[in-house]
């Protein structure tokens, strides 16, 4: 049996010692809770016991009792002594979890006595975990209430609320064992719900039956000729899992925008979105409005589909992806080619790949479905100059669609240009040819590999021995000694492999890299304004403030008071930070207004020397931008020498430790160089 609190299990043993049936109000006064909150646990209490065949009975004006015999009672009492999960002493981050999960999923409130009595530890411990669980939710539009003498609760509309488990779903930690799981639950998953993901929807939704909604969405598949990608499969399964929950406990989706457009233009997927309805309508034994419907039909629009392309298959595929699609694709392609410096405006495989992604994100950023991306923080991480880069084509959507891109669409996105760059820097297989003795042509060899990392020597021959095969299954022939077989990419050196050796093979390797690609090197864009977009007037040290609101509102007048913004900057700046954060990790948030706001060009650099929270994260530098997307020349060249900055860590422990704003200007000015 799974219950899913603490106080369940307290509820329960108190109804095993009793004599005779307990009243309502009985148990609401040994609690501490209000006599509605006892209702709603006995509720769940009923619902878990009847699955294990045991009858929670309640008579009006008596009281509630079991109806269990003795075999049935000593196996009830074994299951709440043994299912305490809350066992030792829990982290941090693992009390704050529990707490969200609680409050979230609880229909009455919850007091902080009964979450200190569960977590082991002091009021004023739950107390202190309360201020980020507060933080947590206001930053997913909910509200957590407080009123002394009836507990916790969170308020907030349907959407937020669903939004916010699915969060908590995708930031929880796998502390989940294989104990209780049966097999055949193991063979019958598919590929795509990996086990970790099964046991963490199981664990946090224990009476649905998960493999039934699996079974429900393959189907749905079929129907629909397509399949879709292991992330979206989870996340489909996720937010059907949470629509039962809601439903079950009488909380239903409600649409305020008006979608017949949805349906007019997506027949299909709205009739399978019915028939997935229907299904579990039936599987789960409860009613579902027409709401949900129109959820799940976005669900299955927003979620991507598994392609499985190759270069033979891609300009037909391109030429069937509607216009606008690609056009889009082009134009991010070029910008952020421009400021990562490398042309990936001929890899038509990264067309393709945006062209399919944008359809599903727009409709998604469209209606306001937003989907948490499990992999942002590691994506900023990792590719933290990509996530920049990609995050400058946010006024791509907004010009072409209408539509702001938030952080987790950034992060996906940015995976395809990652891969994209790795197609590019993929090492260039080589075979050394040398008339000398093997020791010789070994150390050639070795030199080779030690200095030039993006080479992989894969044949070592004499020429002689130089063939077809050989040069078929290379790119690159570097010899010492002259060969004559011309047409084939080789580079002349000496034995001893010197730097203008390694010159050379550098040229030549980008050569190769440029034509496998169907590349040309990028012309540089520069532009006389940059040097006065960032201004040593707008760069502050600040030791004061606290806040970001108050940050953004205070430097937002300065720049307004000097003509840079119009009125109204720093407000669509806050407006658009709650729908998308500005994060873009290592410490720095780069806010930003609509165009319309700009009177001229400037970004206002604040270093804070007290680093504050934000949307849960640790900011120590803020650049806001106040930028012209249209004048390309000038955006291009600022967003490449502040990413060059962004992907040189020095470069940023540098400006993080100016002791003063002119050391500040400089770093950005000069890209992060030394010398400038």
């Amino acid at each position: 049996m799974n219950f899913k609190t603490g106080i369940h299990r307290q509820i329960i043993a108190a109804l095993l010692d009793a004599k005779e049936p307990v009243t309502t109000v009985k148990l609401a006064e040994e609690f501490d809770l209000s006599e509605r909150t006892v209702r709603n646990y006995l509720k769940d209490i009923g619902e878990e016991l009847e699955a294990n065949g045991i009858a929670l009975i309640k008579k009006p004006g008596v009281g509630v009792y079991l109806d269990i015999d003795e075999e049935k009672r000593a196996e009830l009492l074994r299951s709440i002594q043994n299912e305490n999960p809350m066992v030792g002493e829990y982290s941090p981050e693992a009390r704050r979890e529990y707490i969200l999960g609680i409050l979230l999923k609880n229909r009455g409130t919850y007091t902080i006595q009964l979450l200190s009595e569960e977590l082991y530890c002091s009021k004023s411990t739950i107390i202190n975990d309360l201020v980020y669980v507060e933080e947590w939710l206001e930053d997913r539009g909910l509200c957590l209430r407080r009123r002394q003498n009836q507990g916790l609760w969170v308020e907030g509309n349907e959407d937020d609320f669903r939004r916010a488990m699915a969060d908590l779903f995708f930031e929880k930690k796998d502390k989940t064992n294989s104990e209780g799981l049966c097999e055949s639950e193991f063979e019958n998953l598919d590929d795509r719900l990996d086990l970790t993901n099964y046991k963490k929807i199981r664990q946090m939704f224990p009476r649905i039956d998960i493999l039934k909604i699996q079974q429900i969405i393959l189907q749905a598949e079929d129907r629909l000729r397509y399949s879709f990608t292991d992330q979206a499969f989870v996340n489909l399964i996720v937010h059907i899992a949470i629509a039962i929950e809601r439903i079950k406990n009488n909380r239903s989706i409600s649409i305020e925008k008006n979608f017949e457009d949805i349906i007019e233009n997506n027949e299909n997927e709205y009739r399978i979105a019915e028939w997935i309805v229907k299904r579990l309508s039936e599987e789960f034994k409860i009613n579902i409005p027409r709401e949900e419907i129109i959820y799940i039909t976005l669900h299955i629009l927003g979620a991507k589909i598994q392609e499985q392309v190759n270069l033979e298959d891609c300009d037909a595929l391109l030429n069937s992806q509607e216009d606008a699609y690609q056009e889009m694709a082009k134009e991010m392609i070029a910008l952020v080619s421009h400021i990562l410096k490398v042309d990936l405006t001929k890899d038509k495989l990264l067309q393709l790949a945006l062209a399919l992604h944008l359809r599903p994100t727009i409709v998604k950023l469209k209606y306001g479905l937003k989907l948490r991306n499990p992999m942002l923080e590691r994506i900023k991480n990792e590719y933290t100059s990509i996530f920049g880069a990609v995050w400058a084509c946010s006024s791509i959507f907004e010009k072409n669609m209408g539509v702001t891109i938030n952080e987790d669409e950034i992060g996906y996105i940015t995976l395809h240009f990652a891969v994209a760059m790795e197609r590019v820097s993929s090492k260039i297989r080589a075979a050394v040819i040398c008339s000398s003795g093997v020791g010789t042509s070994q150390m050639v060899a070795a030199r080779l590999s030690k200095k030039v990392e993006e080479l992989e020597v894969v044949a070592i021959l004499p020429s002689k021995k130089l063939d077809a095969k050989i040069i078929g299954q290379t790119d690159l022939i570097i010899t010492t000694v002259p060969i004559q077989k011309p047409g084939i990419n080789s580079v002349y050196i000496s034995t001893l492999v010197d730097e203008m050796d390694i010159l050379n093979i550098k040229k030549a390797i980008a050569r190769i890299k440029a034509s496998s690609n169907g590349q040309a090197e990028i012309t540089e864009t520069t532009s006389e304004d940059y040097e006065d977009i960032i201004d040593g007037e707008l760069c502050f040290i600040d030791k004061e403030r606290k806040d970001f609101t108050e940050i953004i509102n205070y430097y937002g007048s300065i720049m307004e008071k000097r003509g840079f913004v119009k009125e109204g900057f720093s407000r669509n700046i806050l407006e658009r930070e709650i729908k998308s954060s500005t994060y873009i990790g290592r410490g720095i948030s780069i806010p930003h207004s609509t165009e319309e706001f700009v009177i001229k060009p400037k970004v206002c650099i604040i270093l804070l020397k007290n680093p504050i929270s934000w949307r849960n994260h640790e900011i120590r530098l803020i650049i806001i931008l106040a930028l012209k997307f249209k004048d390309v020349a000038a955006t291009r060249t600022f967003f490449k020498k502040f990413y060059n900055v962004l992907d040189n860590a020095e470069a940023i422990n540098r400006v993080l430790s100016a002791a003063c704003t002119r050391e500040i200007v400089e770093i950005l000015k000069n890209g992060g160089s030394q010398n400038g």
